[in-house]
């Protein structure tokens, strides 16, 4: 075995664990499929506060701010925080933000 071999682990569905991939999702109302298929939510980092009562919801869906909800992000955090969720999606990832809620950039798999 190669020294520098680097090693990805996986879960039971054949997912990685550690986040493969970012998007970063702005302050302000929007709602952006990160993934539209099966995956994992692993970890979500607040990059600008928004305000107490506006939160950033991530559902279990392949396209709509519907369904299962997978996390909910809250709006006052502190800039900075890290939030490790280790989440399966069956169907997909999908984040609905409000007009005051945080930017947030999430990892997924």
């Amino acid at each position: 075995m190669a020294k520098n071999e680097i090693v990805t682990p996986y879960d039971d569905a054949s997912f990685p664990v550690a986040a493969a991939f970012t998007t970063a999702i702005a302050a302000g109302a929007s709602t952006t499929t990160l993934k539209p298929s099966p995956g994992r939510l692993c970890r979500v980092s607040v990059t600008t506060a928004g305000t107490s009562t506006d939160n950033i919801t991530i559902y279990d869906n392949a396209s709509a701010g519907s369904g299962e909800v997978l996390a909910v992000i809250p709006g006052g955090g502190t800039l900075g925080t890290i939030y490790v969720l280790d989440v399966p999606a069956v169907n997909g990832i999908t984040a609905v933000n409000v007009a005051s809620g945080p930017a947030v950039t999430i990892g997924w798999s």
